[in-house]
This record gives structure tokens, C-alpha cells and sequence, in this order.
């Protein structure tokens, strides 16, 4: 398995429907699956995610590690500022 560094959650970065995983034993994963990779926290090193593919950690999935308390995101994933739409708007430009 690799093991890939995950990055801090830049200001503005968080989509407004998202949330954050706690990690609430450092010395346990939050995620576990099957797959190539795991995730490390940017900051400590610790172990955030084990056996997970890279579709799986998408702009979506933000772990805060619970030895540092960092919020870490997939290193792949583009940064891309959340944008909220304006009250009362419904999206068919009315």
C-alpha cells in the first residue's frame, strides 16, 4: 500500500453542505476499505484513512486529526472555493 499525505483545508475551501470526520483515537483510522492507498495527516504524519482509493477521498471526505486537530482533505483534490447561493434565489435565474 502507498502511503499519501493528505493537506490542509484552505479558508473558504469548505462546501457549505459538507461536514468534517473527528478521528476521536488517534490510534485508530476513521475510514477503512480495500483499496491502493492510505492517508496520513500533513501535520503529524498520523494515520487518518487505510486501504482507500482515490475516488473514494474526493473534495467531500475532510478528516480533523485527532492528535494535531488539523482538518485534512485529499491532496488530489483541486482547491476550489465554496459558493453559496444568494437567499431566495432558486437557481433558474429568476
Amino acid at each position: 500500500m502507498a502511503r499519501k499525505t493528505m493537506r490542509r483545508i484552505r479558508e473558504g475551501e469548505v462546501p457549505y453542505d459538507g461536514g468534517t470526520a473527528v478521528q476521536e483515537d488517534p490510534d485508530r483510522p476513521v475510514f477503512r476499505g480495500n483499496g491502493a492507498d492510505d492517508y496520513a495527516c500533513v501535520e503529524c504524519g498520523n494515520v487518518l484513512a487505510t486501504g482507500m482509493d482515490a475516488e473514494h477521498m474526493g473534495k467531500r471526505v475532510r478528516i480533523r486529526c485527532g492528535r494535531c486537530r488539523t482538518v485534512n482533505v485529499s491532496a488530489e483534490v483541486p482547491v476550489e472555493l465554496s459558493r453559496r447561493r444568494a437567499p431566495g434565489r432558486n437557481g433558474r435565474g429568476r
